[in-house]
C-alpha cells in the first residue's frame, strides 16, 4: 500500500521549487488526495479505471453537490425479506466475501441505482458502496459483526460524502484515459506513486470487488486482470523492464517530478539499486538534479516511505 504522505511530498518539493500546481498522472486511491483536495491549488489528476475514476469525481471533484434527501429516501431503504439467491449475480461471493444478507443489499444498491435518472445521483449511490464494502471487509477479517445495520451504514456514507464536499477548494481537472493518450500538463509538480506489478494487499482486493461489483459480476480474478491491463504501462516491476519513457514524456512539463513510494521487509540499498539508481539514469538528460528522502515508518519491519525528486 501506498501511504502518499501529502505534508511531507508538498513540504519536500517546495523546497526545491515554488509550487503552484499538481498532476497526477495516475493515483491508487481517491482518498490519497483528500488532503490535496482542500488547498486553492489547481490539480490535474487521471485514473484510466472507470471504477476508480468515478470515486474521483465523487468524492473529489463534488460539482455535482450530494445526494439528494428525495433520493436518500427513496433509495436506501430496508430489506424485509431475503432475495432470490438464485438472482444474485454475486451469489460466489456467499460466506467468502460477504455474508447474505450483505449480499442482499449488494444487489439490490446496483439495480436499484438504474432507477436514479441523473447519472451524478447515481454514481454517488454506487460510490457509496465502495465505502460500505470497505466496512464489511475489514469486520470480516477481524471475525467482528458489523455495528450498523446496511440502511444505517449506508446513511452514514452517504452523510460523510455531504460534509466531505464542505471542505473542497481546489481548481480540479479529472481524466481517465489510457496513459499514452494524456498530454502532460503545464504545471509546477507531477507526481508518480509507484504501483508495484506483483503487490497483492487488501486494498487492491478490494479495488478487484469493486470493479467486478460495479460491472455486475462475481468474478473478482478476472477485474483484477482487467485492473492490471489497464495499469500495465505504469506498473513498476523489479524483473520486467520499465515503461521509463512514459514516465518522461507525462514529467515532461513539470518543474518538480516526484516518484514516491512505500517498502516493507526490504532494506532501504535495495531500494536504491532497485529503483532510485534506474530513475536517476533515465531522469539525468531532463533534470539537472535530484534529491532523495526517506522516512522510517517501522523500523522493526524495515518499514519506510521513499521520496525521489528531480527538478532543475
Amino acid at each position: 500500500m501506498i501511504r502518499l504522505q501529502s505534508s511531507w511530498l508538498l513540504e519536500s518539493a517546495t523546497e526545491v521549487a515554488s509550487i503552484e500546481s499538481l498532476f497526477f498522472p495516475f493515483i491508487h486511491r481517491y482518498s490519497s488526495l483528500n488532503w490535496f483536495s482542500r488547498r486553492e491549488m489547481p490539480m490535474t489528476v487521471n485514473n484510466p479505471l472507470d471504477s476508480q475514476a468515478m470515486l474521483l469525481r465523487v468524492w473529489l471533484e463534488g460539482k455535482n453537490g450530494h445526494f439528494s434527501e428525495k433520493n436518500r429516501r427513496k433509495f436506501n431503504q430496508v430489506i424485509k425479506k431475503p432475495l432470490e439467491l438464485d438472482m444474485n449475480p454475486f451469489r460466489a461471493w456467499n460466506d467468502r466475501l460477504f455474508d447474505r444478507k450483505q449480499l442482499d443489499y449488494l444487489f439490490y444498491w446496483r439495480e436499484s441505482a438504474y432507477e436514479i435518472e441523473e447519472v451524478a445521483q447515481r454514481e454517488i449511490f454506487w460510490s457509496a458502496v465502495y465505502a460500505i464494502m470497505s466496512y464489511w471487509h475489514s469486520n470480516r477479517k477481524i471475525g467482528r459483526a458489523p455495528a450498523y445495520e446496511p440502511d444505517e451504514i449506508m446513511h452514514y456514507v452517504l452523510q460523510m460524502h455531504k460534509d466531505n464536499l464542505n471542505k473542497k477548494e481546489c481548481d480540479l481537472t479529472l481524466l481517465s484515459a489510457p496513459f499514452e493518450e494524456i498530454e502532460a500538463p503545464e504545471v509546477s509538480l507531477a507526481v508518480f506513486p509507484l504501483i508495484f506489478s506483483d503487490e497483492e494487499s487488501e486494498e487492491n482486493q478490494l479495488q478487484s470487488i469493486f470493479h467486478a461489483w460495479l460491472h455486475g459480476h462475481a468474478d473478482t480474478e478476472q477485474a483484477s486482470r482487467d485492473i492490471k491491463n489497464q495499469l500495465r504501462k505504469y506498473s513498476f516491476s523489479l524483473e520486467k523492464k520499465t515503461d521509463f519513457p512514459n514516465y518522461l514524456r507525462l514529467g515532461a512539463n513539470a518543474d518538480v517530478v516526484a516518484i514516491c513510494w512505500s517498502g516493507e521487509e526490504l532494506p532501504p540499498r535495495i531500494h536504491e539499486q532497485e529503483i532510485i539508481d534506474p530513475f536517476r539514469r533515465e531522469f539525468s538528460n531532463h533534470f539537472s538534479r535530484s534529491r532523495f528522502s526517506i522516512k522510517t515508518i517501522n523500523p522493526t519491519t524495515d518499514t519506510y516511505d521513499y521520496l525521489l525528486l528531480f527538478f532543475n
